[in-house]
């Protein structure tokens, strides 16, 4: 059964794991010298050269992608817990075998939804917040008049 706390404990998790992930892209890039660069036209009246910029543009978001992928993949399956038994709370979120494809798909997940996850969790930690305060706060209200005294 999902609850609110399997689920922030998901995306704790998801969002972790996201942010290494970014972390050793990173330092790929780092090492990488066609990973840092940016690409311009050399010529602006060429077309050619527009061209291979954003080839190369491309090339360069391509790899980064791939390369954060696979260090979420391969994190995942070194932390060896099934995110999907996490959020269910299905008994042990240890897996048998880490490095299965259902566990190298999570790394997909991770990267390509880690924006969407962490807006998700700030907005669940803030409904636990409420919940466990029991306490609405209004928002401040100011009288106005058009009258002046």
């Amino acid at each position: 059964m999902v609850t609110l706390d399997s689920s922030i404990s998901f995306l704790i998790y998801i969002t972790a794991v996201s942010s290494a992930a970014a972390g050793i892209t990173e330092a790929v890039k780092s090492v990488v010298p066609f990973l840092s660069v940016d690409y311009e036209p050399h010529d602006d009246e060429k077309q050619e050269d527009h061209h291979l910029a954003g080839r190369l543009t491309n090339y360069k978001k391509f790899t980064n992608l791939s390369v954060s992928v696979c260090s979420a993949s391969v994190i995942f399956a070194l932390l060896g817990l099934d995110p999907a038994k996490i959020l269910t709370q299905s008994g042990s979120a240890a897996v048998d075998s880490p490095w299965s494809l259902d566990i190298m798909a999570w790394g997909i997940v991770a990267v390509f939804g880690s924006p969407f996850f962490h807006s998700v969790l700030k907005i669940m930690e803030g409904l636990r917040m409420n919940m466990d305060n029991n306490t609405f706060t209004p928002k401040p209200v100011q009288k106005v008049s058009s009258t002046k005294k």
